[in-house]
């Protein structure tokens, strides 16, 4: 008897541990990713270029302006730095902090035509990331001259070039806005030509 009733408490506990590990068994084997940890969550960044307006920042500077979300949500209140690409490496010229809509930007006048791209370092929850790369180009205001009679020249070259007795009287003297004076009007160097 005492046998019968140690065979069957035997058997009621085997089962018992099948039924467990079938139960448990779809919990343990779950992939990584399931419960993948805030570590794991990749950020992204993206860019916009923009002109500037002239009349605020001037005809030479861009506004490159950066975006970090994660996920397809804007993240709020992380810095991300602006680098530029000199002697083959890449290093930051600036940074700004992300607002609400995860966007940030900065004013630009760059000295040498370059490649630029927006980095965000990582943290605790998220991966590092770089925007694709971007080219900017060293932006010249292309106004030349300006004549008395408040005329003005863009974009001067030896194939509009002009001498100043083809000039009329009323539109000199001639200001030179751009050093280098295409034309070569300005003979003594003192900002104006055919005086």
């Amino acid at each position: 008897m005492n046998q019968r009733i140690r065979s069957t408490t035997k058997a009621f506990a085997a089962t018992a541990i099948a039924a467990l590990a079938i139960a448990v068994a779809p919990v343990i084997g779950q992939p990584a990713h399931a419960t993948e940890s805030p570590a794991t969550i990749s950020a992204k960044v993206v860019t916009k270029v923009v002109n500037v307006s002239a009349n605020k920042y001037g005809t030479q500077s861009y506004r490159p302006v950066g975006k970090l979300t994660a996920g397809g949500n804007p993240i709020k209140g992380k810095r991300i730095h602006l680098q530029k690409r000199a002697s083959g490496r890449w290093m930051s010229v600036t940074s700004c902090v992300t607002n609400r809509y995860g966007k940030c930007a900065v004013i630009v006048t760059p000295k040498v035509s370059r490649y630029y791209r927006w980095k965000f370092a990582g943290d605790a929850n998220r991966r590092a990331d770089v925007s694709a790369s971007f080219y900017l180009r060293k932006r010249v205001s292309g106004l030349d001259y300006t004549y008395a009679n408040g005329e003005k020249v863009y974009n001067a070259t030896s194939a509009n070039d002009r001498d100043c007795g083809e000039i009329p009287a009323y539109k000199k003297p001639v200001r030179i806005n751009n050093s280098s004076d295409p034309w070569a009007l300005d003979r003594d160097n003192d900002g104006y030509g055919c005086e």
